[in-house]
């Protein structure tokens, strides 16, 4: 009988062997052990050691088992004893191999393992040229498309970084790349997303890789789906932009490639009637409030120069229902900001509350939940609350606002009912609308008794309420008497029921 190994490297390379009969459970045991003795940082000359008594190929033969457990743990130790290796130490002709086999292994984490020592070509040009000029280089770029979303990212990435140097731009931007990724454009949606966001991000890395990119004719294959006469291919391209656009890095493409003015056109088309225009129209209004809404983007130089607001405006005319509520909606992003409130004009604003008095079912409570929105703007200037007060009252409800959101709260249809409460809710945020509040008996009777909701949301709603009146500034006098019910309402909760005193009978 063979001694036992007198110590963890020992146990290491005895536990690797092909011909080795322990469990995977004591395999990995032994292996999570012996990585909780290396540090992150190992030394070149440590490292070494190390694989002098048990060679990379052994570490690389344990994934011939397939075991998460053992797979994680044998991607943490190569990790560590690869952390020192410079890249051409990576690509000697003794580790190549293994790195090859990393990129081409099925597993997630051990080609992500790979991918990670590639990245040490970024330290000099030099190595991006040797890597760019390898197997390698293509083998990264088909990692765009591998299935784990983690690994294709960190592969997407890689190829971002390296288009940053000489050669690698060079490279990017050659015959070979330009073709797999033209390929890879084709496989599927989700792909494709990958494949733009790259190409993108490199085209407006700088004018030089822009210019390279259209000469490349990588960006065209992405443009002339955004203006095909094919709709349907129009849709999925506009989808695409939906997330890239909200970036500096996309709007900055939108604006070099032109492609605002040709997107912002789509909405001239008057063939409401047409199922694929509809289609069509959605995705456009989505995409302008999906940028509208972004308080970062400076949304008002482009709606100013491609008069995007104008043709939102010209969307609320619609008798096509679907494009009538996505343009609802769309306002309501845009104005749900400091900035964006500027931007709904006076003539936008009247055709807003024209449409809304005709209102009924799903297209009211969108145009709730817009005026919620909008209402919820607060920034502490005088400026804000002028002009939210202004677009309160421009509802103009009978008898009164407050009145007329408390008969639309007590509607049977949940989206009109949350709707209405939201709105007031906005109103309470604001010393206008806490006044107001304040001076109809008939409000704060409605929102002070319990008896008026018995729906957990509804009631949730009105203690929301509630806690903005009692905790608005100076509410204790523009509330008067009512300030004291309102703290008592809080101190007990949103879901306080009065319990009716029982009648004793005494049976004869």
């Amino acid at each position: 009988m063979s001694p036992a190994p007198s110590n963890p490297l020992e146990q290491v390379s005895k536990v690797l062997q092909p011909t080795a009969t322990v469990s995977i459970t004591e395999k990995v045991a032994v292996l999570q052990a012996f990585s909780a003795t290396l540090t992150e940082n190992l030394s070149l000359e440590k490292s070494a050691e190390i694989l002098q008594a048990v060679p990379l190929g052994l570490f690389y033969y344990g994934f011939s088992v397939e075991d998460d457990q053992l797979t994680a743990v044998l991607c943490e130790l190569i990790s560590k004893l690869l952390q020192p290796f410079t890249y051409e130490q990576i690509v000697s002709a003794e580790n190549k191999e293994y790195l090859l086999q990393g990129l081409t292994h099925f597993t997630p984490d051990i080609r992500y393992l790979s991918l990670q020592q590639v990245f040490k070509c970024l330290a000099s040009d030099a190595f991006v040229a040797n890597m760019v000029d390898s197997d390698i280089f293509p083998l990264v770029l088909a990692t765009i498309a591998f299935q784990d979303a983690r690994t294709a990212n960190k592969a997407s990435e890689l190829l971002y970084k390296i288009s940053a140097t000489p050669s690698g731009q060079a490279a990017f931007f050659g015959p070979t790349c330009t073709a797999m990724l033209k390929q890879l454009l084709q496989i599927n949606g989700v792909i494709s997303f990958r494949v733009y966001d790259l190409i993108i991000k490199v085209a407006t890395y700088s004018d030089s890789t822009f210019d390279a990119c259209e000469s490349s004719g990588l960006l065209s294959v992405f443009t002339k789906e955004l203006q095909s006469d094919d709709l349907l291919v129009k849709i999925n391209a506009i989808e695409l932009l939906n997330e890239i656009a909200t970036t500096s890095a996309g709007l900055s493409f939108l604006e070099k490639a032109n492609l605002l003015d040709s997107i912002a056109t789509i909405l001239d088309n008057p063939d409401d009637s047409d199922v694929v225009v509809q289609l069509v129209k959605c995705a456009v209004i989505k995409f302008l409030g999906n940028l509208g809404e972004k308080e970062h983007i400076d949304f008002e130089p482009m709606s100013t120069k491609y008069h995007i607001m104008e043709k939102i405006q010209n969307c609320l005319e619609t008798q096509n229902i679907e494009i009538l509520i996505v343009a609802i909606s769309t306002i309501g992003l845009v104005g749900s900001h400091p900035s964006g409130l500027k931007l709904l004009s006076d003539s936008l604003l009247t055709t807003f509350f024209s449409r809304y008095e005709t209102a009924v079912g799903q297209v009211k409570a969108v145009y709730l939940q817009s005026m919620s929105k909008i209402l919820s703007v607060r920034d502490g200037t005088e400026q804000v609350e002028r002009t939210t007060m202004e677009i309160y009252n421009r509802i103009q409800g009978r008898p009164s606002t407050l009145l007329s959101l408390i008969k639309e709260a007590k509607q049977p249809e949940d989206g009109i009912r949350v709707a209405s409460f939201a709105v007031m809710q906005a109103v309470a945020y604001h010393a206008w609308g806490v006044q107001l509040m304040a001076q109809s008996n008939e409000f704060m009777n409605y929102i002070l008794n319990r008896s008026t909701e018995y729906t957990e949301q509804g009631q949730n709603w009105k203690y929301a309420i509630i806690q903005t009146l009692a905790s608005a500034p100076d509410a204790a006098r523009v509330l008067n008497e009512y300030y004291a019910q309102l703290q008592i309402y809080v101190r007990q909760g949103a879901h306080f029921k009065i319990l009716e005193p029982a009648a004793a009978v005494k049976s004869n």
